[in-house]
């Protein structure tokens, strides 16, 4: 009897470890790194003005990285986005990260007609003025918000081709599980001009059709360029109010560069403002998981400006 026991706990072992076998491990989490930053390139070479030209240093950060992919938030170069300016002044520092860039345009790279030098010099990088991605277990959104001004009287509203393509996107990809965007045209910015008659319907409300769809799908992180500085926004509805169990976050990431700019006054700042500087260049580095990012600002000075957090969940 005990020697049919021992044989029935022997097999039963045997059993329990070919069922992990065949379960396999768990599995892994998709890990992505990414960085960030637009408003890049200036049409002089880097001088040492620290608040001026210095898109070297930005550069460098992003070797440093060595990151799977960079996401490139428009104003590319400046400032008349001739093919000669990308490859003069932008391709000496950022074409060694062609492989793996996923470039936007800016206001700065439309200087000609349907911004032709940004389309030669990015190629196939760039398959046209909207387009979207997977990178791990993330969508990921590439939009052109240079094609929308309500100023000019074409808000990029219900009808339009981008406004359409994007809620057929977001449709098809509903089951992501997070959801980010970027485009060069922030929807929340801190202005030094912030009470100018013109700056929402000439800046701001470019994006505000793409921000509603967004919202409304669930979508987690959005990133934008356009002023030169960087910022952060709490969750936020299309309102602008906080939203913490549905609110997309957006961050301004106009420190890639060109020059800095600086922040609003006070009285006017953003209720659904978080943090921000106009003192440092740098990139946003964010880490991919399935379910959740991390982000840190990475600032070119060494004791620069600092802004992070690890395992914030996607909604």
């Amino acid at each position: 009897m005990r020697r049919i026991a021992l044989f029935a706990t022997l097999l039963a072992s045997l059993s329990a470890t070919a069922g992990a076998t065949e379960a396999g491990p768990a599995p892994l989490d998709p890990v992505v790194r990414i960085a960030s930053a637009g408003d890049l390139a200036c049409k002089d070479p880097p001088k040492n003005n620290r608040r001026v030209c210095q898109y070297d240093d930005v550069s460098e950060l992003v070797a440093a990285g060595d990151y799977d992919a960079f996401l490139v938030l428009g104003d590319v170069q400046y400032e008349y986005g001739r093919y000669r300016d990308f490859v003069e002044n932008y391709d000496r520092y950022f074409g060694r990260f062609m492989d793996s860039s996923y470039p936007v345009p800016g206001n700065h790279d439309y200087g000609v007609e349907g911004a032709a030098g940004y389309f030669r010099y990015f190629g196939e990088r760039a398959p046209g003025p909207y387009y979207s991605f997977d990178l791990g277990a993330w969508h990921v959104i590439g939009l052109d918000t240079d094609l929308c001004s309500p100023y000019y009287g074409d808000p990029c509203g219900r009808g339009d081709p981008q406004y359409e393509w994007l809620k057929a996107d977001l449709a098809a990809n509903a089951d992501a599980e997070c959801t980010l965007a970027f485009f060069h045209h922030p929807r929340w910015d801190w202005l030094k001009y912030q009470n100018a008659s013109w700056t929402e319907s000439f800046d701001l409300e470019r994006s505000k059709p793409f921000y509603r769809l967004l919202y409304d799908a669930g979508a987690d992180v959005i990133l934008a360029g356009h002023n030169h500085n960087y910022q952060r926004y709490l969750p936020s509805d299309p309102h602008g109010n906080v939203d913490r169990r549905r609110g997309i976050v957006e961050f301004v990431v106009g420190s890639g560069g060109r020059n800095l700019n600086d922040l609003g006054a006070e009285s006017t700042r953003p209720d659904n403002f978080a943090v921000g500087t106009d003192d440092d260049f740098g990139i946003l580095e964010m880490t991919l998981h399935d379910g959740s990012y991390d982000y840190r600002f990475v600032s070119t000075r060494p004791n620069g400006f600092i802004d992070a957090d690890w395992g914030v969940p996607c909604r």
